[in-house]
């Protein structure tokens, strides 16, 4: 998670941070899927 932390604030400013989650899982719903993919999306406004 150290990584993502560190790389994350790399490109976003403290004050803009957007929010996040980790979490560890036994297996996904079929054998063959390998991960879940969680995005970001940015609306301007």
């Amino acid at each position: 998670m150290f990584a993502i932390r560190e790389a994350r604030a790399l490109h976003m400013p403290d004050d803009r941070l957007p929010p996040a989650s980790a979490v560890q899982v036994v297996s996904l719903v079929r054998p063959e899927f390998l991960m879940e993919v969680e995005a970001l999306a940015v609306v301007a406004g």
